[in-house]
């Protein structure tokens, strides 16, 4: 450290006089250890070099510098775009409640931005560019649901924070893991074992995609949504491989109108132009529009009746149910349901 500090070469006698080790009574013997120590430097890869007054006629004596060059890496030079993408991935980790995210997140940003000025406290402004004479200071609002979901059971103490952390190391070693699942219009709660594939923030939810065992296929799951979850055992011993095809954008992405949570019905809905908006949304790959006057006639594979029946009673009429005699059966059901209630 007093070679990497110095600007200049630093004669022997004043190292000797930073460590007692090397001022001994023997002279000789304080040299062979400074010598010894040099070597064991040396042997690590630190470049001391020892410069003498004929190669530098500025120096009354020789003296040992360290090639700074040859020590250190080139200095990371970020972009203004480079170092936004960082503190919004930073505000994000930040938004997960509880945990030590936080500061891991800000050790990483002081790493990969150690030539800027210091960074904010919170990740809510951007630190300043070298580049730029002001600062770039746009506000970024990351938004993590609440631990517990309205309407949904009490979490029994489960802190959502822990949760995620299971999740991420599950995803990161993968690991099974087994997690108890609430759903979100009926309230059931089940247990689920999956294949933690990949966890992606979408809609100001988290979700948990991967493979659920009992569905037998690639399912999202709102981590908001899980109240328990246990990874498997053997932490160094994954439990399964990604499929090498899989892509997260593909299942993050996905619409809900493709789930098959239900037995698949061939599906007719007359979208009206009240409700023209839904007639945009992803049906799937199977799906036949036309137009008749101004209505379109929407024909698909529906297995995912609980949504669907949402869709319609919420439109208000704007969606009339032209073929499919289960999603008729659960919006009477609904409609039923709803009467009994407020009668």
């Amino acid at each position: 450290m007093i070679l990497l500090g110095a600007r200049s070469p630093v004669a022997y006698r004043d190292i000797r006089e930073q460590f007692p080790a090397f001022k001994t009574a023997n002279a000789d013997a304080g040299l062979r250890a400074f010598e010894r120590d040099k070597a064991d430097l040396l042997e690590l890869g630190v470049p001391i070099r020892y410069i003498t007054p004929e190669e530098d006629d500025s120096l009354e004596d020789g003296g040992y510098i360290i090639d700074l060059k040859r020590f250190r890496m080139p200095e990371v030079r970020l972009t203004a775009e480079e170092i936004s993408a960082l503190v919004l991935a930073a505000s994000v980790a930040r938004a997960m409640p509880g945990g030590a995210y936080p500061k891991i997140v800000d050790l990483a940003l002081k790493k990969l931005a150690f030539d800027l000025p210091e960074l904010p406290d919170t990740p809510t402004e951007f630190p300043r560019p070298l580049s730029t004479t002001a600062a770039v200071r746009p506000a970024v609002l990351v938004h993590f649901p609440a631990a517990n979901v309205t309407g949904a059971t009490p979490r029994s103490g489960v802190d959502l924070g822990d949760v995620f952390t299971q999740l991420e190391a599950a995803t990161r070693f993968r690991k099974r893991v087994t997690i108890t699942y609430q759903a979100a219009a009926t309230g059931m709660i089940s247990r689920r074992e999956v294949d933690p594939y990949a966890l992606a923030y979408r809609d100001a939810s988290w979700l948990l995609v991967g493979w659920c065992h009992l569905r037998r296929e690639i399912r999202s799951f709102r981590v908001d949504r899980i109240n328990e979850c246990v990874i498997g055992p053997k932490p160094k011993s994954p439990d399964f491989e990604r499929p090498a095809n899989f892509d997260v954008r593909t299942y993050v992405q996905r619409s809900p109108w493709t789930f098959t949570t239900d037995p698949t019905e061939e599906v007719q809905l007359e979208i009206l132009p009240d409700g023209a908006d839904i007639g945009n949304e992803d049906f799937g790959p199977t799906a036949v529009r036309r137009h008749e006057g101004d209505s379109l006639i929407v024909t698909f594979d529906c297995g995912n009746l609980e949504f669907a029946a949402s869709k319609v009673l919420a439109a208000k009429g704007a969606i009339r149910i032209m073929r499919g005699d289960a999603l008729r059966e659960r919006v009477a059901h609904e409609l039923d349901a709803i009467a009994a209630r407020y009668v």
